[in-house]
């Protein structure tokens, strides 16, 4: 230890500047700045925090109470403070000694389980955030199991986790997996009551240095009691259509709706089929996804990076809906209306295409017949006259479906030109009363359109600055509402009417520096009635 000799010795005057707070704090920083540029083995800068415990070492004293500065600002015999020195330690050369040896782990040994083998080569040959390739195969393989026969109820549970810490309960860490995960559920219900429940969990989240990862596969799968073999059989043969929604919906180069082998479901045998995807990571392509299918109706929802669509339909149709043919002839109606709203508005591409794909899918796969106990039964109707209505109708289940999302659009040079927000809304609602006594009925079919846009634009082809307020800005808003009457009477069509309300209006206003300095406004209104008999 090296203590400070007196300054009494000298006996000379020494002017202080600070006083000992001052001279205390001065001491300090020294000490700090000398910890934060100690050098490491290699001769390079290290971390104050990792050679805090091998640095030299200063130790304050602090000044007795009776020993304050004398009024001449000269010191007496007692020392104001010591530095006590310890050696330095080297610090080590792998820094990875500090930090605990982490490894793989699982929640149940693999042994020659398929499941396991698919769940470890996805997650070390996938790259971080490509969902599909860490879901390939898995839904194929679980459900194989579930196709399986059986003597009970199936319970099967499966947890990797790429970087556990032994040292650490390993129970916790694989409950910790499902925090910050995507998460699949697939869950089917048949028509003797049986359920099936099938879920893959993906952890992708961020890692902390030198902690326990999160980073791992879990996937479970459950049935409330043994399947029969037509149950099993028709698990089996939804397995395909599981891998490729899962392919499409998990790509990180182009998101896709690949629905058909879900929607084409054995309907005899299952009641209800539902597909629930959640992702928290933010402005991923994929953020939330739902498709539920049963007897109660048909619904799909997406909401990511491109924005949030709805879609719902009905279980089936109050009246017939047609042939194939005709059905396809109306979709693609739908979808032309779509493609000129999207136009008009300005609307994100992706989006529209992921909105029309959904709504032609589920459309396609719509019952075309009433239900066997319909809500409203057209007495006075024969097959003749609900074959004659329905060639005046849309030819669509009834149905709502939405979408809503920002976009933008860059110039020639690649640079932002536009950016807004639209929202679309399209609907169909069909209504029949009858009168057995009087021997009529009223058929009434609404479909209506709602658009929202604004956005702004760079005059001139240049790129858009908002904050210096000098752009165009557009607002779009239109409505479109189509009715169809039908009166039947005495077994007859006795009137058909068609009518249709369209209203638009465009705004265009020029800022300059954030003020309105030019405004004009394009109203358009038509009202079309057509009789239809």
């Amino acid at each position: 230890m090296t203590q400070l000799s007196s300054l009494a010795t000298a006996r000379t005057t020494t002017t202080v500047n600070a006083d000992a707070g001052a001279l205390r704090q001065r001491v300090e920083e020294a000490a700090a700045k000398q910890l934060s540029t100690a050098p490491d083995a290699s001769g390079a800068s290290a971390p104050a925090a990792l050679l805090a415990s091998s640095a030299p070492s200063l130790v304050w004293s602090a000044l007795p109470a009776d020993r304050v500065v004398p009024p001449d600002n000269t010191y007496g015999a007692s020392g104001l403070f010591s530095i006590t020195q310890t050696p330095a330690s080297a610090p080590p050369d792998d820094l990875s000694a500090l930090f605990p040896k982490l490894a793989p782990a699982w929640s149940q040994a693999p042994a020659d389980d398929a499941t396991s083998s698919l769940m470890e080569r996805n997650y070390t040959r996938s790259k971080t955030g490509d969902l599909a390739g860490q879901w390939n195969g898995l839904g194929k393989s679980l459900l194989s199991r579930a196709s399986a026969p059986s003597k009970g109820p199936l319970q099967y549970e499966q947890t990797y986790l790429s970087a556990a810490d032994p040292s650490q309960p390993l129970k916790a860490q694989f409950a910790q997996l499902q925090h910050g995960a995507t998460t699949v559920h697939l869950q089917i219900k048949t028509r003797s009551g049986q359920t099936v429940d099938l879920q893959i969990a993906v952890n992708n989240q961020p890692e902390k240095l030198g902690q326990a990862s999160s980073h791992g596969l879990q996937v479970s799968l459950n049935t409330s009691a043994p399947l029969s073999d037509t149950e099993r059989q028709a698990l089996a043969t939804l397995s395909d259509g599981l891998e490729e929604a899962l392919a499409g919906l998990g790509s990180d180069q182009k998101l896709e709706m690949k629905l058909s082998g879900l929607l084409n479901y054995d309907r005899g045998v299952f009641s209800q089929l539902s597909l629930e995807i959640k992702n928290p990571t933010p402005s991923a392509a994929l953020g939330a996804f739902a498709l539920k299918l049963g007897d109660g109706g048909n619904s799909l929802s997406y909401e990511g990076k491109a924005g949030k669509l709805d879609l719902r339909l009905d279980a089936a149709p109050l009246l017939p809906t047609g042939s194939a043919e005709q059905r396809q002839a109306a979709i693609a109606l739908q979808l032309l209306r779509i493609d000129a709203a999207a136009a008009r508005s300005h609307a994100d591409e992706k989006l529209v295409a992921l909105f029309k794909s959904g709504f032609s899918q589920l459309h396609g796969v719509a019952p075309n017949k009433p239900a066997e106990k319909p809500l409203e039964s057209p007495g006075p109707m024969d097959a003749g006259v609900a074959d004659d209505a329905q060639a005046m109708l849309s030819g669509l289940v009834d149905f709502e479906a939405s979408f809503s999302g920002d976009f933008t659009r860059a110039n020639r040079w690649g640079s932002t030109n536009e950016q807004g927000h639209a929202q679309y809304a399209i609907s169909q609602k069909t209504k029949v009363e009858a009168d057995d006594k009087q021997k009529t009925a009223t058929i009434v079919q609404v479909q209506n359109e709602q658009l929202q846009s604004t956005y702004a634009k760079a005059r001139h082809g240049g790129m858009l600055d908002l904050s210096s307020g000098n752009y165009d800005r557009h607002t779009i808003q239109d409505s479109n509402t189509t009715t169809i009457a039908i009166n039947v009477a005495k077994g007859k069509i006795a009137e058909a009417v068609r009518s249709t309300d369209t209203r638009q209006l465009e705004t265009e206003e020029m800022l300059v520096k954030h003020r309105v300095m030019e405004r004009h406004e394009t109203p358009n209104h038509q009202r079309l009635v057509t009789l239809l008999v």
